[in-house]
């Protein structure tokens, strides 16, 4: 099934920097951590990764929507090829600090999280309204194949390279991702000048007029809290308290994405088949008994296979609340209105990351895994009663 040429260089570019931003998302943080010997540095670097959706992606949708979208492309892409290479010439003369590591991943991010954005946008534009859900999950295929060899190869390269050969490396493929930028040439119009507050407020309005969307982006705010929890804590298990090296704990976190890439081939064709609803709200709860499973210790085979089934399972909600946005939002809305669910999704990440730092710190680390069972189990119970979704059966 093919989508057709703009699709394809859009979706290859994005890959490219999610390639990149997993690398850097699993490395620098043990670098903080390398460097200070603190679980909540380490955590604290983590959670600088969502202060640009919190911050920024409301007014990120907004700018997006009043630019063509290969533009909005082309000037990410080079953005964020810049600050890689500043991070690289820092590493290579040794100027690098904690503070400016966060720095990084917060400018890093932002761009990242721009151009993700303008993808969106892109894909409303030259994808079918009926091969939009199927369109999603091949975009979500694609994270999980990335989200599984990302932590892996940068485990590999930080035992071989070290952080300097695996920070200029990611450099390099930033730069070949900004020069495809200037391949695409999709058939799009400049989008009408509007004032920027009234055209923010708009956004505001679709969004808030459709209540299923508010009630999903409600309850993963909760979801992403736990699971940012959840990577934290089993991240420094496996460092701190079973002193593995980076390899061996880049496989634990890449078979999130196995499991991730093993569950896509399913979750579209069993959205449509359970309903929307169901296939939502029933993984979150599956979730919370995975979460609680990390209360024990366990060899490093049994890690995996929680690992793998955590990736797999969050990927059904992520798929459901990404194609529930497409599939009800219009074209012309989409930037806003993603960039507004971008914003709040990521609401809880910071403050719960850095909290499970603190409490791992502090010797706490089992009750991290109880408290993010707890969020689930309480995310699953707002949609049952505050949402109205009743216990969903599949319609």
């Amino acid at each position: 099934m093919t989508y057709g040429r703009d699709f394809s260089i859009a979706l290859l570019i994005i890959a490219t920097t999610s390639v990149v931003n997993h690398m850097l998302g699993f490395s620098l943080p043990l670098l903080a951590l390398e460097m200070s010997g603190e679980g909540s540095d380490l955590a604290l670097i983590k959670g600088a990764g969502f202060v640009p959706n919190v911050l920024f992606a409301i007014f990120i949708g907004v700018i997006n929507d009043r630019m063509l979208k290969a533009q909005a492309f082309r000037r990410y892409g080079l953005g964020i090829a810049l600050v890689t290479l500043l991070l690289c010439g820092a590493m290579v003369f040794d100027k690098i600090s904690i503070v400016g590591l966060a720095l990084f991943i917060v400018v890093f991010n932002g761009l990242q999280y721009a151009i993700g954005n303008a993808q969106m946008g892109l894909l409303r534009l030259t994808v079918a309204q009926d091969r939009l859900s199927d369109a999603t999950a091949l975009t979500s295929t694609v994270f999980s194949v990335i989200a599984t060899a990302g932590p892996a190869v940068a485990g590999f390269m930080l035992l071989s390279l070290g952080h300097v050969g695996l920070v200029t490396f990611c450099a390099a493929v930033m730069m070949l991702s900004a020069a495809l930028s200037f391949f695409l040439s999709p058939a799009e119009m400049l989008p009408k000048p509007t004032p920027f507050w009234p055209s923010l407020a708009e956004g505001v309005r679709v969004l808030s007029q459709n209540r299923e969307l508010v009630m999903m982006t409600v309850v993963i705010v909760l979801t992403n809290a736990a699971a940012g929890a959840f990577e934290t804590a089993l991240i420094l298990k496996m460092k701190t308290g079973l002193a593995l090296d980076e390899f061996t704990i880049g496989l634990v976190v890449a078979a999130a994405g196995v499991g991730a890439v093993v569950f896509s081939r399913i979750a579209a064709p069993a959205r449509r088949w359970l309903g929307y609803r169901a296939a939502f709200f029933w993984p979150i709860l599956m979730l919370a008994g995975v979460y609680l499973m990390l209360i024990e210790d366990w060899p490093i085979w049994a890690l995996a296979a929680i690992s793998f089934l955590e990736g797999g399972l969050s990927l059904f909600f992520a798929i459901g609340v990404w194609s529930y946005r497409q599939e009800s939002t219009e074209a012309q809305h989409i930037g806003r209105v993603a960039g507004l669910t971008g914003a709040i999704f990521k609401l809880g990440m910071p403050p719960v990351i850095i909290l499970a730092g603190v409490m791992t710190d502090a010797g706490h680390v089992s009750q991290v895994f109880v408290m993010a069972a707890g969020i689930n189990i309480s995310a699953a119970l707002f949609l049952v009663y505050v949402a109205g979704w009743g216990w969903p059966v599949r319609v």
